[in-house]
């Protein structure tokens, strides 16, 4: 990310790689578009990202699969940290969340989105790269996708009719009187889901978006002293490095954090639906 010649790099989706943009003159790597029935869909920087974080959770979690499946108890740090992911997402969000009757069936899902978005933003905490889950398009599909699945799973449990059914609420009132009420419940319910969805991709959106800006604003003030004298400019990047390594580190923290609460929400509202009695 340092030596991105536009600080928005990171966060911004492109055509193409840049790398050593302050180095050697540059590297831009293009990008190709492919014809599809007619249709230029073009690759882009995020995508190429994209299969990258999805490829990087196979190739770890696919050979623990299988070792597991064969009866084999987890050895070395790592296979015991990649473990523990998963047993903590079964242990502390699903079951809580959705229930122990329930949340196994969900679990596959969880564990990709889980994985999918942890690996995307960690692939923005190295150079030239750039974290696909700060642009809004990549957090809007996945917000899209734990809906559909909330929903879709709730209606594929109770049926349409009886999941639609669980939005009435009971007033006690004689229903010439209450459908009024029953009417404007309902629609604050329904527009209800559609706000949580939307705030589910804004809020992971927002919170890698911000954090590599402030990553990128604080190393351009190197930029900005390097014709102010030789002490100045000494501060100014030692501060700035400083300053980036222990915001760097609070990143690695954030990319968990919010890796996690995509999930955990996204078991929370999947429970509420499932289980509308409670």
């Amino acid at each position: 990310m340092f030596a991105a010649a536009n600080p928005f790099d990171h966060v911004i989706d492109q055509k193409e790689f840049h790398i050593f943009d302050h180095l050697f003159g540059g590297v831009h790597i293009p990008l190709p578009a492919i014809e599809i029935l007619g249709y230029r869909f073009q690759l882009t920087k995020f995508m190429v990202l994209e299969v990258i974080a999805a490829v990087l959770v196979v190739a770890i979690y696919v050979p623990l699969a299988r070792r597991a499946q064969a009866g084999g108890c987890p050895r070395g740090y790592l296979w015991n940290a990649f473990e523990s992911i998963l047993t903590f997402i079964r242990d502390q969000v699903a079951r809580p969340c959705i229930g122990e009757h329930d949340a196994d069936r969900f679990l596959p899902f969880l564990w990709s989105l889980f994985l999918f978005i942890l690996f995307c933003n960690l692939l923005g905490m190295l150079p030239y790269l750039g974290s696909p889950t700060g642009s809004l398009s990549v957090t809007g599909a996945l917000a899209l996708c734990s809906f559909v699945t909330i929903h879709g799973s709730a209606i594929a449990k109770m049926g349409p009719i009886h999941y639609l059914q669980s939005y009435v609420p009971h007033t006690g009132i004689p229903l010439l009187f209450a459908w009024p009420i029953v009417l404007m419940i309902v629609g604050i319910e329904l527009v209800g889901h559609v706000i949580k969805a939307f705030v589910l991709a804004v809020r992971l959106f927002a919170n890698m978006f911000a954090g590599h800006m402030v990553l990128a604003t604080i190393l351009t003030f190197i930029v900005m002293a390097k014709n102010a004298g030789l002490l100045l400019f000494s501060i100014v990047t030692i501060a700035s490095v400083l300053g980036v390594v222990a915001l760097s580190l609070l990143e690695l923290f954030v990319a968990f954090l919010h890796a996690f609460i995509f999930t955990f929400l996204t078991s929370l509202f999947l429970g509420s639906v499932l289980h509308p009695e409670h």
